[in-house]
């Protein structure tokens, strides 16, 4: 590693170092244009591009494609990698910056031995086999990125804390330095995780955002992490306390973002968001996730006592409450954990198949995500160091009351699932009124009441999708029409709509009651794979979406239709907005200062 510790030599070194990082991230990007290329040239003498594109796909999915399967996609964790490793040479973090290169080293390694974008095949077949169908939106170019974004970032973090823990210097400078990346990585994240739910919800026809699927569960992980690592932070970078904390989460926190790249492409899981199944990738990258985060873990246990260790936190005070807030987030992220793998050890020990889904998640997650909640309203009416907890309450008496209205009208006005209504819409109120004393104090205070504000927002319209959400579903001919909360839905008629790259059948339905609507859902078969897919149509209204989608016509010439009514759904992404803006605005609203790292 590079600690730089004579100055003389600095002159010398810096200029290499940086050139150093800027090549390897140059020679990456260069490498992954090049496959752009090929796609967009329909070059299928490349296995990458005659496996997943065709001459028939549309230009922004062969350009999107690229990372749209595993070799691909591994070459862009790389090149974020390697992005992120120039910007801290830039930083002049250069013990960080040597860290992340070592690291794209092996993930380099890898892609060369096991999973090369560039194989080429001989003869080139004169057409390829497609797209994925269910990659085949616009969702797919943004979606990965951005979780990546958020993947590796959090990698940034990871080798800013273990060029700290050689330095032996994870103090109050090192959180200043770190806080910005951890927040860049964290909104990165929100924005991913929210983008790839918005993509289920209108690609997969399922009519929910979250289904508490493998690989949705292993990019919530290193989030929640991610959250208890951001507050912490804040701790360390206020009151110099939780110094080994922190370096632990930002360890575990990257690991878990490594050990989901381990399951998603190595065939543990099954998935329809899964990369790959060859299980001598899976070991490679299992291998590799052992070395890296296993060294960091044993430098850890030598260089990450806390010279903090002596100053006592009081229960009741702001770091306090960060600190339970830290215990309840990562028993959440424990339990995440073990429902997704538990299947998985249960198969391999006992040779039994078992499905671990929703009632799990639903039963021991939701429950220990209100108390973090609750905390979180409660924050801003807590002082740093000691705290009177007879004075806070009075102060958040005012957002405390609003909560009780919420919870009383949602048991006045709910007509199912009154007592989970009532807690789910009151905590919403409570965390939303509180977040306006944040807004209310200015500049330093602003990002962190925005996305405080947006968790509200989202778990307003977790609440309302989650408790009230109606279905209807029939065999339909054209006339006959179905009526479902409000909303009298007429099947008009139906046409052909085929494309170079598939074929397909749009019907056109007239929606009159609550509101008036015309919607065009679609059913289609691709030309290459001959995978069928629906495509949903959805009317936004100011309660919610009704949301129609279309499967195969009988031989009597009835179209099956599912009919949903998902109310406050939106909210659900605007919160994810509003987070990640929240973060971002840190970054931007933050004051700047150089340090020597």
């Amino acid at each position: 590693m590079f600690l730089l510790p004579l100055p003389r030599l600095r002159p010398l070194v810096v200029p290499c170092l940086k050139s150093a990082a800027w090549l390897q991230a140059l020679c990456i990007t260069l490498a992954g244009a090049t496959l752009i290329l090929l796609r967009v040239d329909s070059d299928f003498s490349v296995l990458n591009v005659a496996q997943d594109s065709n001459l028939t796909l549309p230009l922004l999915y062969k350009i999107a494609g690229a990372w749209g399967n595993h070799e691909g996609s591994m070459l862009l964790w790389i090149w974020v990698l390697a992005m992120f490793g120039s910007a801290l040479a830039l930083r002049e973090y250069f013990t960080a910056s040597a860290i992340q290169a070592t690291m794209g080293a092996g993930f380099l390694l890898f892609i060369l031995c096991t999973s090369n974008p560039f194989l080429r095949i001989f003869p080139p077949p004169a057409d390829g086999e497609a797209l994925n169908p269910l990659l085949q939106d616009m969702g797919l170019a943004m979606h990965p990125p951005l979780l990546y974004l958020g993947y590796v970032g959090f990698g940034a973090v990871f080798s800013l804390a273990v060029a700290g823990l050689l330095q032996k210097n994870i103090d109050r400078r090192w959180a200043a330095v770190a806080h910005p990346w951890i927040l860049a990585a964290w909104s990165a994240l929100t924005l991913g995780i929210g983008l790839g739910s918005w993509w289920a919800y209108r690609v997969l026809g399922w009519g929910g955002f979250w289904f508490w699927d493998p690989v949705e569960n292993v990019s919530l992980l290193p989030w929640l992490s991610g959250t208890a690592l951001l507050h912490a932070n804040m701790v360390l970078k206020k009151r110099g306390q939780l110094a080994s904390w922190v370096a632990l989460l930002s360890i575990v926190t990257f690991g878990l973002s490594m050990i989901g790249t381990f399951l998603v492409r190595s065939g543990v899981l099954t998935s329809v968001h899964s990369f790959a199944s060859d299980p001598t990738r899976g070991l490679f990258i299992l291998g590799y996730v052992t070395l890296i985060i296993g060294s960091a873990l044993l430098l850890f246990s030598f260089r990450g006592g806390d010279e903090s260790a002596g100053k006592t936190i009081l229960p009741i005070s702001r770091e306090g409450m960060i600190v339970a807030n830290n215990l309840f987030l990562l028993t959440a992220c424990a339990t995440v954990l073990l429902g997704t793998v538990y299947p998985m050890f249960a198969e391999w020990l006992a040779g039994e198949r078992l499905s671990v889904g929703p009632p799990y998640f639903n039963a021991t997650f939701l429950p220990l995500m209100l108390p973090p909640l609750l905390l979180a309203g409660l924050a801003p009416y807590m002082p740093w160091e000691k705290a009177s907890l007879r004075l806070a309450c009075k102060r958040a008496l005012p957002a405390c009351l609003a909560g009780l209205a919420a919870a009383l009208l949602a048991l006045a006005m709910a007509k199912t699932d009154v007592a989970l209504a009532a807690l789910g819409l009151g905590m919403a109120t409570w965390l939303a009124a509180a977040s306006v004393e944040w807004l209310k104090r200015g500049r330093a205070a602003f990002p962190g009441g925005l996305a405080h504000l947006g968790a509200a927002v989202l778990l307003a319209g977790i609440t309302g999708m989650g408790l009230w959400q109606q279905q209807r579903e029939g065999w339909l001919r054209e006339g006959d029409s179905l009526d479902v909360a409000g909303y009298h839905v007429t099947y008009r008629k139906s046409s052909a709509t085929d494309a170079p790259n598939y074929q397909g059948k749009r019907a056109i339905f007239d929606v009159t009651g609550n509101s008036t609507a015309t919607l065009f859902p679609e059913y289609r078969t691709y030309n290459i794979r001959g995978t069928a897919t629906s495509i949903a149509a959805v009317h936004h209204g100011l309660t919610g979406d009704l949301y129609l989608v279309i499967g195969e016509t009988s031989t009597n010439g009835r179209t099956a239709v599912r009919a949903y009514v998902n109310p406050m759904i939106g909210l659900i992404w605007a919160g994810c907005v509003l987070m990640a803006l929240g973060g971002l605005a840190a970054i931007i609203l933050r004051r700047r200062r150089k340090y020597e790292f």
